[in-house]
């Protein structure tokens, strides 16, 4: 019994042992840690640790993490740089390493500049985001049609309401070093690998700020009056529903927005195909209500910009 057991232990570590050299090896965080501290040879901190879990207190349930892993790549010293520089190197990092960073730059609107707080008003020095802006107690007015009536939707912004600067004791401010990423920037928050299920960006929302504005107005023009002011749905489905935007991922709405009911995954809707015609359609009068629209409405920058706006939906308050 005492061999047995002794072998069963051994082949239980060595098991263990795999599967932490294989982990280590599929997500790869580890090499982009050492990267790191390459390219600031005066960090300091252990790449076989964790680095950050958010501070605030909508950060857990119970005493549950929402997990939070992009630290471990992008500024895994941010707790000791501190938010500032940490912004800085967010935004040198992506020029740096990001292969297509001029391209989405521009695609985003993205400006080289990566907020360091969340502040009441903002600031460019140290640069921080508005609440007053973008936060979900503060409503912007968008007009839309509805069956020839003019409708007005009030659209809160995409900050929580938990990162109201007024709920903070005076003098303080929310800095990136306890709010996290996936607050702002949703993504699959458990991924660190590059590739495949796991993967860290998928469904990033590139520039919140950006998908924002121009994503609201492209939505409030083309979709609100199918799908309702604030997502909620009417001749199309809801898109404020979390269920509907956890389960299904940018590539399905991608696909759902660009086809719409030339796709085989829609054929006998409504939903128009904004972005073109799928490969293989053929009209069938017994099943489509329309005819499709004959050119491209959309680009596909533009939908890609409408997906992450309606991706806000999916707030931080919701569980991934």
């Amino acid at each position: 019994m005492t061999r047995l057991f002794l072998a069963l232990s051994a082949l239980t570590l060595i098991l263990v042992g795999i599967a932490a050299a294989k982990d280590t090896t599929d997500r790869q965080y580890l090499a982009a840690q050492e990267q790191y501290q390459k390219d600031y040879p005066g960090s300091n901190f252990n790449v076989q640790v964790q680095q950050l879990f958010p501070a605030f207190s909508a950060a857990t349930v119970g005493t549950s993490f929402r997990v939070e892993r992009c630290i471990s790549c992008h500024v895994p010293d941010i707790q000791t740089i501190g938010p500032v520089i940490a912004a800085q190197r967010l935004s040198t990092d992506f020029f740096r390493y990001e292969p297509n960073a001029t391209q989405i730059a521009h695609d985003y609107h993205l400006t080289g500049v990566h907020p360091a707080y969340v502040t009441l008003n903002g600031s460019t020095s140290p640069p921080a985001m508005s609440y007053a802006q973008y936060g979900a107690d503060n409503f912007h007015s968008y007009s839309y049609v509805v069956n020839g009536k003019k409708q007005t939707a009030a659209l809160g912004g995409p900050l929580p309401l938990f990162l109201n600067p007024t709920s903070l004791p005076p003098g303080t401010q929310q800095g990136i070093d306890s709010i996290g990423c996936v607050v702002c920037h949703n993504g699959n928050r458990l991924g660190l690998a590059l590739a495949g299920i796991d993967n860290a960006h998928e469904n990033l929302i590139i520039n919140p700020t950006y998908a924002f504005t121009a994503g609201a107005e492209l939505y409030y023009k083309n979709c609100a009056q199918c799908h309702g002011g604030q997502g909620e749905g009417g001749v199309g489905p809801p898109l404020n529903n979390q269920d509907r935007l956890g389960f299904y991922n940018e590539d399905f709405y991608n696909r759902c927005i660009t086809y719409g009911f030339t796709d085989f995954e829609h054929y006998g809707s409504v939903m128009p195909n904004w972005g073109g015609i799928a490969p293989g359609y053929t009209y069938d009068s017994a099943r489509d209500k329309q005819m499709p629209l004959p050119s491209s409405v959309l680009s596909p920058t533009q939908i890609q910009i409408l997906i992450q706006f309606i991706r806000h939906w999916e707030n931080y308050a919701t569980v991934p």
